[in-house]
């Protein structure tokens, strides 16, 4: 084995920009990835034991039994260590967790599409409520899940390409229906100009909508063009929806319990994604039965690669440590005596062949190039290449082989 350095020109360290495809479809209070199918008349994921529309964070307890799954744990101790799941006041709840008690993180975690609503009203309270209870003049609250659309002000603000910004004053104020698409899905970003959004009923498309320019601005594409119903925000996955126009235009009259489990409303892209999982603030909404959703894009993925190449040149590798590299000796290998030890003369084995019958080629020193070893500069094996087929190294022949790993 001979140990060769890499050179400066010999390493290429780049990205390799991948854009996964994603579909999720809503129907009837339930969330399907990719258009999964059940294969045993129930979504429930045996295997990773996930639901559907889910992915498993981790993949931990991948085709565990549901009796002996695994899970992460911490002791309930003075130095006040706990997942942050747990909240400061569970923590000091002898009831719920004595000292010494395990506080057990449950494996898997999972991931889905989620919704938050935002309904109409102001985004800051005004007025100047007393602390003994006594209001002031004229005192508004907002509400709770307002906070969420004033944490994505500078986000929106930046979102527009080519001159053309987005506006979040009118967002503070109005109606905002948030889908939220966690990281695990789309990577680094969502790709723009990827997202298309479907609304159905009854099977039969009703809406479609897209970032058409690729500039963040979501635009209605049918039944109508030009129109824009929201903002999408590509770097954090949130799709901000704001139109409250009616879809449903042909005269049917269909409502249905979107916004309530008991008033009836018009379908709107403020009603998107009902069944999803929501954050925040609930909606209590209805089961919507006759309405399904589907939200698309693609990620962008960015995979470092460093690209190497090694080089065995004319008159290298032709020497094998493997044992079959020489002949076997007749008798013992070796002798050991007081003063010295001495192995037995053993010569290369001879397997290069003639292509003629009844003759013997010379002797030619052959090997077989399988396998090329990367060291650190501690000589410490950080990674084996191993090629397809194994490469026949001559002394006359040399060779540049190149390895590519990604991580």
């Amino acid at each position: 084995m001979s140990l060769k350095k890499f050179h400066s020109g010999d390493i290429i360290n780049s990205v390799l920009a991948t854009k996964p495809e994603i579909n999720f479809i809503v129907h009837k209070g339930r969330v399907f990835l990719q258009r999964e199918r059940p294969s045993s008349g129930d979504f429930l994921n045996a295997i990773k034991h996930v639901d559907s529309g889910h992915i498993s964070l981790y993949e931990m307890n991948v085709n565990r039994p549901a009796d002996s799954m695994i899970s992460s744990y911490i002791e309930k101790s003075s130095t006040r260590y706990a997942f942050g799941s747990v909240t400061g006041s569970q923590f000091d709840d002898d009831s719920i967790y004595e000292f010494g008690d395990k506080i057990i993180n449950a494996y898997p975690l999972s991931a889905s599409i989620s919704r938050i609503y935002i309904p109409h009203g102001p985004s800051h309270p005004s007025g100047d409520p007393s602390p003994y209870g006594v209001i002031h003049g004229h005192y508004t609250t907002v509400h709770a899940n307002k906070k969420y659309i004033r944490a994505l002000q500078n986000p929106i603000s930046s979102t527009g390409r080519f001159g053309v910004t987005s506006d979040y004053g009118h967002l503070t104020q109005s109606s905002v229906n948030l889908i939220c698409i966690p990281g695990i899905f789309y990577g680094s970003s969502v790709s723009p100009g990827s997202i298309e959004l479907n609304h159905y009923i009854t099977g039969a498309l009703y809406a479609t909508a897209r970032d058409l320019y690729s500039d963040g601005r979501i635009i209605q594409t049918y039944p109508t063009t030009g129109s824009q119903i929201g903002v999408a925000i590509y770097n954090q996955g949130i799709l901000a929806l704001t139109s409250s126009d009616n879809l449903v235009t042909d005269g049917t009259g269909y409502v249905d319990n979107f916004l309530s489990d008991s008033a009836t409303t018009g379908s709107t892209w403020l009603t998107f994604g009902t069944g999803m999982s929501q954050v925040g603030t609930a909606v209590t909404s209805g089961s919507a039965v006759s309405s399904s959703y589907s939200v698309s894009f693609k990620g962008v993925s960015n995979i470092p690669t460093m690209t190497m190449f090694a080089y065995s040149e004319k008159g290298e590798d032709n020497f094998s440590h493997n044992p079959t590299f020489l002949k076997s000796t007749v008798g013992a290998r070796a002798e050991l005596t007081e003063d010295q030890y001495v192995e037995s003369k053993r010569d290369v084995k001879k397997i290069n062949k003639s292509v003629y019958a009844d003759y013997e080629e010379e002797f030619d020193n052959n090997t077989y190039i399988s396998k090329v070893g990367i060291y650190d500069e501690n000589r410490n094996l950080i990674a084996v290449a191993t090629l397809a087929n194994p490469i026949k190294k001559t002394e006359k022949r040399d060779f540049m082989i190149k390895m590519k790993m990604d991580f």
